[in-house]
């Protein structure tokens, strides 16, 4: 799927679907530059240390990367069990910069895949209503939208419809001014360590019905492939596009069945 030893930045690389992401595009051959708020276990080319709540570092980042890069597998997101601020900062403002700052640094032929949810599969019934996140470019941006937003609408859900609805603006013009692909993956609830952390702020059993109906949570086997997959040659006319990889949850509620079979 890949030709050569490509460099490849994969944020949130320290543990769940970010490790194992680093993992398969490591196995694949290709240098991969892992960053994350915190070390993890798994050993990479190299490891950067970076708080997306913070601007400042990833601008330091991104200064220091120097270019040449191939992909950039942006993983890293906080459930909204955090402060609503951070959920919104982390999830889409972090992609934001990073996706931005990466177009100059990365190679034609490149390719940006982040990790949204089908939390933010309403992206474009609410693209309207979150139209002023999208103009947001700074932490001091998001707060002030925030403020002004229904408080019970869960802030997850906005930074997920915000990151894909963000990566299919950026698709449009990154091809055609960068030849970098950008395309986002949303998977639905996978077995990793804050899948707890999911229960208490979505609801155990709203997760419990997922399951239910497809007969199981993801694991990140499940989805880092599909991420390997986007940033691989064999994915070079897949642009501006969301992959669900909810084993058809989604669907079975978009989609019900009427014919039995």
């Amino acid at each position: 799927m890949s030709s050569g030893r490509r460099k490849v930045v994969v944020v949130g690389a320290a543990s769940g679907i970010g490790a194992a992401t680093a993992s398969l595009f490591r196995s694949n051959g290709d240098y991969v530059l892992a960053v994350d708020c915190r070390p993890g276990d798994q050993p990479a080319g190299d490891f950067a240390q970076v708080d997306l709540r913070n601007p400042d570092e990833i601008a330091a980042l991104l200064a220091g990367m120097g270019t040449g890069w191939d992909v950039l597998a942006h993983v890293a997101g906080v459930p909204g069990t955090h402060p609503l601020l951070d959920v919104l900062t982390v999830n889409y403002l972090g992609f934001r910069l990073m996706a931005e700052g990466m177009l100059a640094l990365m190679r034609p032929g490149g390719s940006i895949v982040a990790v949204g949810s089908i939390a933010g599969m309403a992206w474009q019934q609410r693209a309207a209503a979150i139209a002023g996140l999208l103009r947001s470019t700074t932490v001091a941006d998001v707060a002030a939208w925030q403020a002004e937003q229904d408080p019970n609408y869960p802030a997850y859900s906005t930074s997920k419809e915000a990151l894909i609805l963000f990566a299919k603006q950026l698709a449009a013009t990154a091809r055609s001014r960068h030849g970098i692909r950008v395309n986002t993956v949303s998977p639905g609830p996978v077995e990793t360590p804050i899948l707890r952390d999911f229960e208490q702020s979505m609801g155990k059993d709203a997760l419990d019905i997922a399951r239910t109906t497809v007969g199981r949570h993801a694991t990140v086997a499940d989805v880092a492939p599909v991420i390997a997959f986007l940033a691989s040659s064999a994915a070079s006319w897949i642009v501006g596009q969301d992959i669900q990889i909810d084993g058809g949850f989604a669907n079975s509620m978009l989609a019900p069945t009427l014919v039995a079979v």
